[in-house]
């Protein structure tokens, strides 16, 4: 009769094998999931058209009738390629309305700035590579909850 040592040490070493692998996977394989929109509020074009900046109402499993303006939502940027370079949380559509118009984006030369509710850099990516790697970090992120937050939240 075999012990169950040796068999639970396999599995165990199977395990620990397959961690790696399911964490590459689901790294490469990232889906936008996450950062889908239920409804696009604003979508904005750079003066040279090499930037996006959308704002987008995340979908919402249940809302009390009149709170769809309550609903959180996403502030993405991308470059021409339609990569992912930024993504901050918003924390209630109703604070794009309060935060000016819609007009309120300031596009400068390093960084985009939408009526006070965010700032992100504009970085260009060095190669195709590193430019798919960010797309897929921003999706992670967002996936995990870890991209920053609206800055009237912050405050």
């Amino acid at each position: 009769m075999r012990s169950a040592g040796p068999s639970r040490r396999r599995r165990v070493r199977a395990v620990l094998l397959a961690l790696p692998v399911v964490a590459l996977l689901s790294f490469l394989l990232a889906p936008e999931r996450h950062l889908a929109c239920d409804e696009t509020w604003l979508k904005e074009r750079s003066p040279d058209h090499a930037w996006t900046l959308t704002v987008c109402r995340r979908p919402m499993m249940f809302a009390m009738p009149g709170g769809g303006s309550d609903a959180p939502g996403w502030i993405v940027l991308r470059d021409a390629d339609d990569a992912i370079r930024g993504v901050v949380h918003l924390e209630m559509m109703q604070l794009l309305a309060e935060a000016g118009p819609a007009g309120g984006t300031r596009w400068q030369p390093d960084r985009v700035m939408l009526s006070g509710l965010a700032e992100m850099p504009l970085v260009p990516a060095t190669s195709p590579v590193s430019r798919w790697f960010a797309d897929r970090l921003w999706r992670v992120r967002a996936s995990a909850g870890l991209v920053p937050s609206d800055l009237m939240s912050a405050q």
